[in-house]
């Protein structure tokens, strides 16, 4: 988002920002540890003519309360000067650090948000084009046993899903995840794609044992074996397996992206907006991957319908992106990524969308569908604002 294009959006009547705290259904594993919250900033903007934009700010689920508050002091600054028709300085959002960037994915989100509010309204497309229909979504296989994991796997697939995520790291031995895998494979058949997330639980040695023995079953990548840090040792890890390397918690800025796409760490960079700093980080980081080979993976960071909403759009202006440029190297019908595929000549790789059913409420009036696991991209969305008052922890306005 330009800043310069502010002024000329209508005259704001309303700014408001609304501090939630969602539980989920139930506490969130991974390999660092278990959360039982999703807390995030709202974002409204609020037209003369009644639009309404919603965006979301959302940091790591175990942010630190100093991060946390650095949040709502930026957003208690940006909320009267947007009221008061001035643009907060993206570079000095931005040298805030993770809390910078999170309040520019939700004032991005915001702004893009009322811009389609105000074209659905006019029966405009303004500035864009319309967006695709509908963008690939992953299913989620929770931790649990081979029959555990076999079973919700076979669900996902019915409801069609054809790509499935489970989480690993836990596991004592190899053998114990190997039969995780070999059971979801019998249970779903050879056509849809796996990933297995380590969440950085394994060091190079375990991650090198584990990947050589999954590898049978077909998957699409492995995400996040070594800790965040360890951009090196993933670069020796895709020297010696041939299962393509996904990074998630290594990419927190546009400027890490970059190292580990030149260090040759990642086949796949998994992109969460609201980390980065929203849409023209992300696609600035799409850029660099697609220089690089590589594939890029939207994911949420568990935000509410708001923030989810605000990454279909991002994924449709990366398809249409894709889809008028020259786009990634392409040998042999497949994108190369220092020498392996990772990608079919026309396949668009599932995002991580599809996480509104962790929280309890996804705070959205109308909930965000999924059909034959694809997400429809909305123009618009509106808050149950029941449910918003239930959960909201702090909240204040500003008017002009």
């Amino acid at each position: 988002m330009n800043p310069e294009l502010l002024p000329e959006l209508p005259r704001l009547m309303r700014v408001e920002a609304i501090h939630v705290r969602v539980p989920f259904r139930r506490p969130l594993l991974d390999a660092t540890g278990e959360f039982t919250h999703r807390r995030a900033w709202l974002l409204r903007l609020v037209d003369e003519d009644g639009n309404e934009g919603l965006g979301e700010s959302a940091l790591n689920p175990f942010a630190s309360d100093v991060a946390t508050g650095s949040v709502a002091t930026l957003m208690r600054e940006i909320v009267p000067a947007l009221a008061a028709g001035k643009m907060p300085a993206w570079a000095e959002l931005a040298a805030e650090g993770e809390p910078g960037r999170a309040v520019i994915a939700g004032l991005d989100g915001a702004l893009t948000a009322l811009r389609g509010a105000r074209a659905s309204v006019g029966g405009a497309t303004e500035t864009h084009d319309a967006p695709a229909a509908t963008i690939p979504v992953s299913a989620m296989i929770a931790l649990g046993g081979p029959s555990a994991g076999a079973e919700a796997a076979a669900q996902a697939v019915e409801l069609g899903f054809r790509t499935l995520k489970m989480r690993a790291g836990f596991e004592r031995t190899t053998d114990q995840l190997v039969d995780r895998l070999r059971a979801i494979r019998a249970a779903i058949g050879p056509e849809p794609r796996i990933r297995v997330d380590a969440g950085g639980a394994w060091d190079l040695e375990t991650a090198t044992e584990r990947i050589e023995g999954i590898a049978p079953f077909r998957i699409e990548y492995v995400e996040q074996p070594l800790a965040a840090w360890d951009v090196t040792g993933h670069a020796a890890l895709r020297d010696r397996v041939r299962t393509p390397i996904a990074l998630d918690e290594s990419i927190d800025s546009e400027g890490s992206a970059r190292a580990a796409l030149a260090e040759r760490a990642a086949d796949v960079v998994v992109v969460k907006p609201a980390r980065v700093g929203g849409l023209a980080a992300t696609m600035r980081i799409a850029d660099s991957a697609a220089v690089a080979g590589a594939t890029v993976v939207l994911a949420t960071y568990y935000e509410t319908g708001v923030g989810i909403a605000a990454v279909l759009r991002i994924a449709a202006a990366m398809r249409m992106a894709r889809d008028s440029g020259p786009g990634a190297r392409r040998v042999g019908g497949r994108t190369v990524a220092g020498g392996r595929a990772v990608e079919e000549a026309g396949f668009e790789p599932a995002h991580g969308l599809a996480t509104a059913g962790i929280l309890v409420h996804d705070l959205l009036a109308v909930p965000l569908p999924i059909e034959d696991g694809a997400m429809a991209v909305p123009d618009v969305v509106a808050l149950d604002e029941d449910e918003v008052d239930r959960y909201a922890i702090d909240r204040f306005e500003a008017r002009p």
